[in-house]
């Protein structure tokens, strides 16, 4: 049953990712009873391929069927505004998850393994399990923005003539004064009657950096700079200041603008309008950036922002989820200031402020015109610094809110929609996907002890047709994330490659944050080496120390294992794959040292590493170090201990009723019943697929092939997607 299962599912899925790839863009319709009607054909010739290639019997190919069509049918009657590619791919992807985890299930519980082995796949399960869950959300925002043929975008009224009056504020610290005073005359510039400008400069120390800003705003009538040294609260603090202290009585809106942006003239105009809504509580606008285009590195950091807020964004105003991204977006006075305003406990205030602002009943808008562009980290250090801080607050707000968040909480005062609490829920949860990625690794690592100390693994097979599972469901993830990316910036696939491969070169850097934030309530901050002005391989070895270390020896683990025949390919494609992610950090920091800047982008590079602050993690630290250390000897262990155990009773999941007619197939069997299999008599196995050689069309179904004597290998069904990039 599990051998046509796994078949039909992996050729299902294999032929819908190709056609997502090819057509999935371009279909122009969503009808449910033509999706429905090619839902069916889809999955009658997956069944009926599957049978006359492999020999299937017909009874197990029924029931493949079924389970593929289910989750089909499913999504056709719940995202009707999907087109039928869509439909076909979510579905094969649904399906072949389901038939995975089905067969990780019945093999760590069914009495297969040692009590040690049911432990360790036990862990691998939980991991396979979050790790299936996650790239389903990654999958379901893409296809609900690209492959959606009625969108139902939010019908927000808009009044040209409502203008009440808007205090831009613009928080500093160390920021080079040139740049800074250009972003101020770009807000100056905006064609709007009813403004201020508050600048509000903490904890810079050098009189000579804020000097000069302070100096030009005491020339400008609508303009107000406020220096605080010290002062509490980081950016959160000083905006809670200026929104207390130094904001006109009768403002009614209240912007926020970092203090590297060059701000469109038609901003405020082109989007105030919308806050004739009451119940408009804060409106976003993208986030975007300037002066990166002639440079692959800065394109490939700006392409790989640009996902979240083409994609992610659009996604979630549809269900009136979305965040507040700290820059280019504008709140209701009133509500913030009802809210409490800016929480100074999170270092990811904003997307923080935006949750309990919809908490209370009122909604968000996203509007995707860019009407500023600022400057993106412009060293590879402070680009991992910034994705550290993002996703430890989002931590911060998972370990602060996840009640309210729970589908349960029926709290008066919670007036969040089931549809707002899951987006928010996983938008915190997607941070999760890179230390997924760091679990598998470290259960591959500890595979490689148990080769070596026992010989064979406790683990759940993945022999002959188990392997095929796991590595289409990689494939097919990997080649969807991209897809999705060229989709919705329209880049060409060699800058998209750049941006995956940015996406994963901080991989360890989310991880890590992901550690310290499950145990560390208090706002943590990355220490980045320092990197010098010698552009060589050695320099960026250094800048991604930990990641290199990680990749050589994923790499080195698998060749060895490979070259000494303790595993197959399938395994070492597996240490391949996981090294690879964790090589991207040094080919990035690499790629970092060859760029070209400006001499005020220069400067702003040389300032980025004194406006890092940093609190003391040493304790999140260690913490964090011992309790993986202790995970990765229980894994180990339990591996080592149960490598004794026999695998070749799970062979029976896949035995395959003996049929004295020979096999045929689904549909020859409605045609000619007469030529139906008979009765099932005594269970043989079916023949495995071999990694290294395709099966034959006429191979007999009842031959016996012997296990691999590299035994079971645990595969990552985790699928690339990218990171839950919630900006602050």
């Amino acid at each position: 049953m599990l051998l046509a299962v796994f078949v039909v599912c992996v050729g299902a899925l294999a032929t819908s990712t190709l056609l997502l790839l090819s057509i999935g863009r371009s279909v122009p319709f969503a009808s449910r009873i033509v999706s429905l009607l090619i839902g069916a054909s889809f999955v009658l010739a997956a069944g009926e391929v599957a049978a006359r290639i492999w020999r299937l019997p017909t009874a197990p190919v029924w029931g493949a069927e079924v389970l593929l069509a289910l989750p089909i049918g499913c999504l056709v009657i719940l995202r009707p505004r999907w087109n039928p590619v869509a439909h076909l791919f979510a579905g094969s992807a649904l399906a072949t998850s389901l038939a995975y985890l089905a067969f990780g299930l019945m093999v760590t519980f069914g009495g297969y393994l040692t009590v040690a082995g049911a432990v360790a796949s036990g862990l691998l399960l939980v991991l396979e399990v979050v790790a299936l869950t996650l790239s389903a959300s990654f999958a379901f925002e893409a296809l609900d923005v690209i492959c959606a043929v009625r969108p139902d975008e939010p019908n927000a009224p808009f009044d040209p003539a409502y203008v009440p009056m808007v205090s831009l504020q613009i928080a500093a610290y160390n920021e080079p004064p040139d740049m800074l005073i250009e972003t101020i005359r770009s807000v100056q510039a905006i064609d709007y009657p009813r403004m201020e400008i508050v600048v509000i400069d903490n904890n810079t120390k050098d009189p000579a950096v804020w000097g000069p800003v302070a100096d030009y705003c005491e020339t400008q009538s609508n303009v107000r700079f406020v220096h605080v040294d010290p002062w509490p609260g980081y950016k959160s603090g000083a905006l809670n200041l200026a929104l207390r202290e130094h904001t006109d009585v009768e403002a009614e809106l209240i912007g926020v603008i970092d203090a590297d942006y060059l701000v469109d003239p038609a901003y405020l105009r082109s989007v105030v309008g919308y806050f004739v809504d009451p119940d408009l509580a804060f409106l976003q606008t993208p986030q975007d950036y300037r002066e990166y285009a002639g440079d692959a590195y800065l394109t490939a950091c700006y392409d790989a922002y640009r996902y979240f807020f083409l994609t992610t964004m659009p996604a979630r105003n549809r269900r009136n989820s979305i965040i507040f991204a700290g820059t280019m977006g504008l709140l209701r006075r009133d509500v913030l200031e009802k809210v409490g305003g800016w929480d100074e406990w999170c270092i990811t205030e904003d997307a923080e402020a935006s949750l309990r602002i919809l908490r209370e009943g009122y909604a968000g808008l996203f509007v995707g015109r860019s009407f500023g562009r600022g400057i993106m980290p412009l060293s590879f250090a402070s680009l991992k610094s910034q994705r550290f801080r993002w996703c430890f607050g989002g931590m911060q707000i998972l370990r602060m809110h996840w009640r309210d968040l729970l589908p349960w909480n029926r709290d008066p005062s919670n007036h969040l929609g089931p549809a707002q609490r899951v987006d928010y829920l996983l938008g915190g949860l997607q941070w999760l996907n890179d230390l997924v990625l760091l679990g598998f690794s470290i259960v591959l690592l500890s595979v490689a002890v148990g080769l070596v100390l026992g010989g064979r693994l406790a683990l759940r097979p993945l022999l002959g047709a188990t392997a095929i599972l796991p590595i289409a469901l990689i494939a097919s993830g990997l080649l969807r994330a991209v897809w999705a990316l060229r989709a919705r910036t329209g880049i060409g696939l060699r800058r998209a490659l750049l941006a995956f491969g940015n996406w994963l070169s901080l991989s360890w850097t989310v991880a890590l944050a992901c550690a310290q934030g499950l145990f560390r309530r208090e706002g943590v901050f990355l220490r980045t080496p320092k990197e010098g002005d010698r552009a060589n391989v050695l320099t960026a070895l250094r800048a991604a120390r930990t990641e290199t270390l990680l990749a050589s020896v994923l790499w080195g683990t698998g060749l060895w294992l490979l070259v000494t025949h303790r595993s197959g390919p399938i395994v070492a494609a597996l240490f391949l794959w996981q090294g690879v992610v964790y090589a991207c950090a040094p080919y990035m920091a690499w790629l970092n040292q060859h760029t070209e800047l400006s001499a005020q982008l220069e400067r702003r590079r040389r300032s980025e590493w004194m406006r890092e602050r940093v609190s003391r993690a040493a304790p999140a630290v260690a913490l964090g170090a011992a309790i993986g250390l202790l995970v990765t000897s229980i894994v180990a262990l339990a591996i080592v201990l149960g490598a004794s155990s026999s695998t070749t009773r799970s062979e029976r999941l896949f035995s395959l009723p003996h049929s004295s007619g020979g096999p045929v197939s689904p549909i020859g069997s409605l045609l000619r019943p007469s030529l139906a299999p008979s009765a099932p008599a005594t269970p043989t196995t079916v023949p495995t697929i071999s990694p290294t050689a395709s099966p034959s069309p006429t191979s007999s179904a009842t031959t016996t092939v012997s296990p691999s004597p590299t035994g079971p290998t645990p595969a990552s069904p985790t699928s690339a997607a990218p990171p839950s990039v919630q900006p602050s």
